[in-house]
């Protein structure tokens, strides 16, 4: 049993993975372009690596960005990973998990400037250890 995390962004796709459903860790960036079929594809070979039974995709809910606009491509998206793999796919607020990563890599000591790919996959693993701290995760 695996969890996937995922920060669904408008030119990159933040992936973080959980074997343990206790410890969320970065995985990859995928770029993403207007067709998503290849972004659907390369998430599920990751979750049939992670053997994922769980998909969780940050959408933003609070804070300065409201989803009212958004939301329903973050649905569109989270439907069509329903229909693709046999996994339960849930909408979870991702709010200021950006700022978190930003925060955490910055604690690092590493530059920013050239650090956005990162900063996509540590969004990622904001967003899934924070619903598998929810206690929503079975583990």
């Amino acid at each position: 049993m695996g969890w996937l995390g995922i920060d669904f962004g408008a030119r990159r796709i933040g992936v973080a993975v959980s074997s343990s459903g206790i410890i969320a860790e970065p995985h990859s960036v995928i770029r993403r372009g207007d067709d998503l079929t290849p972004v659907i594809e390369t998430i599920a070979r990751i979750a049939g690596e992670y053997e994922a039974t769980t998909i969780v995709v940050g959408i933003p809910k609070g804070g300065r960005r409201a989803p009212s606009d958004n939301l329903p491509l973050y649905e569109a998206f989270a439907e069509t990973l329903r229909s693709r793999l046999a996994a339960d796919v849930v909408l979870w607020d991702e709010s200021y998990s950006t700022t978190e990563a930003a925060s955490r890599l910055r604690e690092t000591g590493k530059p920013l400037r050239d650090a956005r790919a990162r900063i996509d996959m540590l969004a990622a693993a904001v967003i899934l250890q924070s619903y598998l701290d929810s206690g929503r995760n079975g583990a």
